[in-house]
């Protein structure tokens, strides 16, 4: 896999790896650079991508990675955490959790259904640190990272990163940026619209998405939460007449959302939503997530993948 990214300057100290296409295991990070140390946002999927993302941090600062934020539980925001030997590791405690189980396998549970994705040099690597609610770093005198946790969203570990002062926000993959289509299925739907609505009421003016490009300005998380309540809303309409959410998802017309990058995602998307509609607890375990995401392979080899 050739890595096609860009390194983005945010702000005076701020700088984003973005990776544009933002589909399925090309996923952003970033660096804030303070006074004495620096701090990254998200590791990366392989070795490869890392590698390159550690070359541009050198080439900004001199200064020594004091911590590494995972912004959630998955593979691709966390894989290559041990790149980053002398950082301490910040997430959230399900995040941790689902490390943990992921260590205990020693399988990577996606390669035989991506099997074009390059998964060299991935790892498993529990946090040394973990969140419950918040939690500030200040990387000067008065400059601030918050770092906050927003219940069950897109994972049941979602975090966002936010600097204050300089009105960014790293959302981790809380925030899709369109064209990139939003994935609620080991989350919650309701949950993740509120996540979205809860950023755009911040003091912030840049969203750095776990995916696709950089927001400047809140359009992006209002695409991303009516697509959601799209999801939503056709999922109520379509279950009266069809009890399959994977059946369902090739009935329902995308509109322009047909467009958008791994479309496929409306068949897990669909899947969530009838848990939810059926009286599940919110972000409940799914006994078929590896079916759903099979299915989301076909879908995307009868339908497309959206637009690159």
């Amino acid at each position: 896999m050739e890595v096609q990214y860009k390194f983005e300057r945010i702000s005076d100290n701020v700088y984003a790896f973005i990776q544009p296409n933002g589909d399925w295991f090309l996923s952003n990070a970033g660096v804030i650079i303070g006074k004495n140390y620096a701090v990254v946002v998200d590791s990366l999927t392989n070795e490869k991508m890392a590698r390159q993302f550690i070359s541009e941090i050198k080439k900004i600062t001199d200064k020594p990675i004091k911590y590494l934020i995972n912004t959630h539980e998955h593979e691709d925001h966390l894989w290559t955490n041990h790149l980053f030997p002398n950082a301490i590791t910040i997430c959230h405690k399900n995040c941790r959790e689902k490390v943990v189980e992921g260590a205990k396998r020693r399988i990577n549970p996606y390669e035989n259904l991506f099997n074009a994705i390059d998964f060299s040099g991935y790892q498993y690597t529990p946090q040394e640190v973990v969140i419950k609610d918040e939690m500030r770093i200040f990387i000067d005198n008065d400059e601030e990272i918050k770092i906050a946790y927003v219940g069950y969203a897109h994972t049941t570990s979602d975090i966002y990163v936010y600097i204050p002062d300089q009105k960014v926000v790293f959302t981790g993959d809380l925030l899709f940026s369109p064209p990139c289509t939003p994935f609620a299925l080991m989350g919650y739907i309701q949950g993740y619209i509120n996540a979205l609505e809860n950023l755009a009421n911040l003091d912030a003016e840049i969203f750095i998405p776990g995916h696709g490009e950089v927001s400047y300005g809140r359009n992006a998380l209002y695409e991303s939460r009516d697509y959601l309540i799209f999801v939503r809303d056709e999922a109520r309409k379509i279950m009266r007449t069809i009890s399959d959410p994977i059946r369902a998802a090739y009935e329902i017309n995308l509109g322009k959302y047909d467009e958008w990058i791994s479309k496929e995602r409306i068949v897990g998307n669909l899947v969530r939503a009838y848990s939810e509609l059926k009286g599940n607890p919110p972000a409940s375990k799914l006994e078929n997530i590896d079916k759903v995401l099979l299915e989301m392979i076909r879908y995307r080899e009868k339908k497309g993948g959206g637009k690159k």
